[in-house]
């Protein structure tokens, strides 16, 4: 019985002393929410240098989100567009050193633009970019 237990304890052990390995320490998520007014749909175009997300039509209320490995020049930028507004910005930079390369990092896209989200310091989405009118039609998805 005492063996049984010696070895349960040193299994625990190495469990508990084992390295995360680097995929896991390197995993970062974006999730951009359509927070816009009266179902208005948000279409967004999601890419780095190596993935492309695709055109993506995200319904009011739901989400894009993806997930990566992020090494040190991981950046993904997103064309956002919404009737007859566009907006195109740099959704995740690992090396920027703010708060758009860490492990986490949400987007809310409401009337007036681009919000980031920050839930532990702020309790309300932060603006950071706002909507540029285009004179001609959107393509629809």
């Amino acid at each position: 019985m005492m063996r049984k237990l010696v070895v349960l304890v040193a299994l625990a052990i190495l469990l508990i002393t084992e390295e995360v390995p680097s995929s896991q320490a390197n995993a970062a998520k974006v999730d951009i929410k359509n927070a816009l007014s009266a179902g208005k749909r948000l279409i967004a175009h999601c890419r780095s240098k190596d993935d492309d997300i695709g055109a993506q039509v995200i319904e009011e209320g739901s989400s894009l989100h993806w997930s990566f490995e992020a090494v040190s020049e991981t950046l993904f930028w997103c064309n956002l567009a919404v009737e007859d507004r566009r907006l195109s910005f740099t959704v995740y930079d690992r090396s920027s050193g703010d708060d758009i390369g860490g492990n986490f990092v949400d987007w809310v896209v409401m009337d007036d633009g681009a919000h980031l989200a920050l839930w532990i310091n702020s309790p309300e989405p932060i603006p950071r970019h706002k909507w540029r009118s285009i004179l001609f039609a959107p393509r629809h998805y």
